[in-house]
């Protein structure tokens, strides 16, 4: 049963870092798009109002990324609490390593230590 529960743990680790690195990418290309559209506008010396629709539309993109990014990381959380729950206590699935930082005092907050969290770090 154990070892049922380690496999499954670290496919679910897999999965949720492969979603983890995908959100990350799509972020840097719509950052990079939202970088080059006013870029583009101003080197052919176009108006401040050419594309400012399309402009704010990568914004909001690139803001709505950046919420899917938060409801990953609190998974990421729950999952650590689910880790525990199952009975695999604190055991890394990777090669990751997880700054201090990232342990939380809330479920669902990025932004305090829990010193007790459990990690899936990374897997490689």
């Amino acid at each position: 049963m154990l070892n049922e529960r380690v496999s499954a743990a670290k496919k679910i680790a897999s999965d949720l870092h492969q979603a983890e690195d995908a959100i990350d990418e799509a972020m840097i290309r719509i950052a990079r798009l939202a970088a080059t559209l006013p870029t583009a506008r101003r080197e052919t010396n176009m108006s401040a109002i050419v594309g400012q629709e399309a402009m704010a539309k990568v914004a909001h993109a690139l803001a709505a990324a950046g919420e899917v990014r938060q409801l990953l990381t609190d998974a990421h959380l729950a999952l650590t609490a689910t880790q525990k729950e199952v009975g695999l206590g604190t055991r890394m699935f990777g090669a990751g390593v997880k700054p201090a930082s990232a342990r939380l005092v809330d479920e669902g907050s990025n932004d305090r230590q829990r010193a007790d969290a459990p990690t899936f770090a990374k897997a490689g």
